[in-house]
C-alpha cells in the first residue's frame, strides 16, 4: 500500500493522464530543483504530445515498442513510460525506494520505507531482484549516492556486491557501454566522485566496469608515496575537484588514470632499495586512452586525459621565461596540466608544499595571456627571410611564437630582428 510521505505541489506542467514519478520527485524531497521529469501515462505517446503541444520541444521514441518516449524543451528533459498495472505495482518494479514515488492530488506518495530512507538519506533497493531487471542499476546507486550524497547501508551493499559477482560471473549481462559511459560520467562529475570510486572498488563494482584500475588497489608505491596506488588515485581525485570545482571531465578521468601504468612499470631498483615505476606516464596514458575509448568516450575526451596523464610527470622549470615556454608548449593542456600536477602532490606526503608553488607559479607565469598568433604573417616572413612556402616557414613561426611566449620579442621589429639573427645561424636557445 502507498503512503503519503509529503504535500507538495508539482513545480511542472503535468499532461493529463499522466502521473510525475521517479527521481524528480526525490530531488523535490531533497530540497533540489529537478530537471529531469518522469511520467507513468496509461498512453505515454498522448501525454508526450499534448506536453509538445503546451511547452514546445524535441519529442522522439526512447522505445516505441515498449512506450517510452522522450521530449526535451529547453533544459527540461521529459520521459514518458507506460503506467503497468496499478500505481503501486508500477512502484514495485522501480530500482530504489526514493525513486519508487509518484505525485497524484498533492501529495507525494511512496512504498513503505521510503519515509524513512528519505529522513536516513540513505539508498535501498525496492527488492534486490529488481537490481537484474536493469543491470545497469548497481552502478547507479553508486553514482546517485555520490551525486546527491545518499548513504548505502549495510543491506545495500551487500546487494550491489552480490549483482557485482553476478556481472562478473555473466558479462553478458553487462549494460550496453554507452549507459556505462554516463552513469560513470555523473559519478566523475558528482561532488564526491572520490568517495563513489571507493564504493565502486568496496563492492566488487570497479572489477567489473573498470577492470584496469584494479591492480592498484594495495599497490606500495614507497618513496614520497604513504598511500597505496589506489588510496593515492581517490586522493588525487578528491584534491583535483578541491582545487578546481569546475574541472571538466577529461581532467578528472586524468586524475582517474594518472597512475593506471604503475603496476605495469614497476620494478624493483637495488640501488635506491624500492620499487620504481619509470614510463608509467607514457605507458598509463596508452592505457588509458584505450580503456575510454572502450567505454564510448568521445574521441577527443580520450585523447584530451591521454595527453593529461602522459604530461602529469613533467616538471615546470625555474625562471619565468623557461616556465612561459614550458605551458605554451602545453597550452592545449591549460589549465588541466598544473591543477592535476598541484593535486598529485598534495596526494602524497612531504611534497604538498610543491602544490602551492606549481599553481602559483603557474598564475604569475600566465598572468600575461600566452601569444595565439605570431607578430609577422607567414608571407612576411617569406619576404624577410628569402624563403619559399615550404616546412622552413613553419619552423620560422613557431620560433617566433615562442620567443614572444618568452618575452624575448615585444614588436614585429623585435621579431624582425630575431629571425634575422636566426636566419644568419643563430641557434633558438629553447631548442
Amino acid at each position: 500500500m502507498l503512503r503519503p510521505i509529503a504535500h507538495r505541489d508539482f513545480p511542472f506542467y503535468t499532461p493529463k493522464g499522466a502521473i510525475p514519478v521517479g527521481g524528480a520527485l526525490r530531488d523535490l524531497l531533497l530540497g533540489q530543483r529537478p530537471w529531469d521529469l518522469d511520467f507513468a501515462a496509461l498512453d505515454p505517446l498522448k501525454a508526450a504530445e499534448e506536453a509538445q503541444g503546451r511547452l514546445g520541444g524535441t519529442l522522439f521514441p526512447l522505445d516505441a515498442t515498449r512506450g517510452q518516449y522522450r521530449l526535451v524543451s529547453g533544459t527540461l528533459v521529459l520521459d514518458f513510460s507506460p503506467l503497468e498495472g496499478s500505481l503501486e505495482e508500477d512502484l514495485l518494479r522501480r530500482d530504489f525506494r526514493l525513486n519508487a514515488l509518484a505525485w497524484k492530488g498533492g501529495r507525494i506518495l511512496g512504498l513503505r520505507g521510503a519515509e524513512e530512507d528519505l529522513r536516513r538519506k540513505v539508498l535501498v533497493p525496492v527488492r534486490e531482484e529488481n537490481l537484474y531487471q536493469d543491470h545497469l542499476r548497481s552502478l547507479r546507486a553508486v553514482r546517485l549516492a555520490a551525486s546527491l550524497g545518499l548513504g548505502l547501508p549495510g543491506e545495500t551493499r551487500n546487494a550491489l556486491s552480490r549483482h557485482a559477482r553476478f556481472l562478473q560471473a555473466h558479462p553478458e549481462a553487462l549494460p550496453a557501454r554507452e549507459r556505462v559511459r554516463e552513469e560513470l560520467a555523473k559519478l566523475l562529475l558528482s561532488p564526491k566522485a572520490a568517495w563513489g570510486l571507493h564504493l565502486l572498488e568496496r563492492t566488487g563494482l570497479l572489477d567489473v566496469y573498470l577492470p584496469e584500475l584494479r591492480p592498484l588497489v594495495g599497490l606500495e608505491q614507497g618513496g614520497v608515496h604513504h598511500l597505496d596506488a589506489w588510496r593515492h588515485t581517490l586522493s588525487v581525485l578528491f584534491h583535483l575537484a578541491w582545487l578546481w570545482p569546475e574541472a571538466p571531465l577529461a581532467a578528472r578521468l586524468a586524475a582517474l588514470y594518472h597512475d593506471v601504468g604503475k603496476p605495469l612499470t614497476r620494478r624493483y631498483d637495488p640501488e635506491v632499495g624500492r620499487y620504481r615505476f619509470l614510463g608509467h606516464a607514457e605507458v598509463g596514458a596508452e592505457v588509458a586512452e584505450a580503456s575510454l575509448l572502450w567505454l564510448r568516450f568521445p574521441k577527443e575526451v580520450a585523447e584530451r586525459a591521454k595527453a593529461l596523464v602522459q604530461r602529469h610527470m613533467d616538471r615546470p622549470p625555474e625562471g619565468k621565461g623557461a616556465l612561459r615556454r614550458f605551458y605554451f608548449r602545453r597550452k592545449d593542456l591549460l589549465p588541466a596540466l598544473p591543477y592535476l600536477m598541484a593535486a598529485d602532490r598534495l596526494g602524497t606526503r612531504g611534497v604538498e608544499g610543491e602544490a602551492w608553488e606549481v599553481l602559483r607559479n603557474f598564475q604569475e607565469a600566465t598572468r600575461e595571456p600566452l601569444p595565439e598568433r605570431p607578430f609577422l604573417s607567414g608571407d612576411e616572413v617569406m619576404a624577410l627571410l628569402g624563403l619559399r612556402p615550404g616546412p622552413e616557414v613553419g619552423r620560422a613561426l613557431a620560433f617566433l611564437l615562442e620567443a614572444q611566449a618568452e618575452g624575448r620579442v615585444r614588436s614585429p621589429e623585435e621579431a624582425k630582428a630575431l629571425l634575422l639573427y636566426w636566419k644568419g645561424g643563430g641557434q633558438d636557445p629553447s631548442s
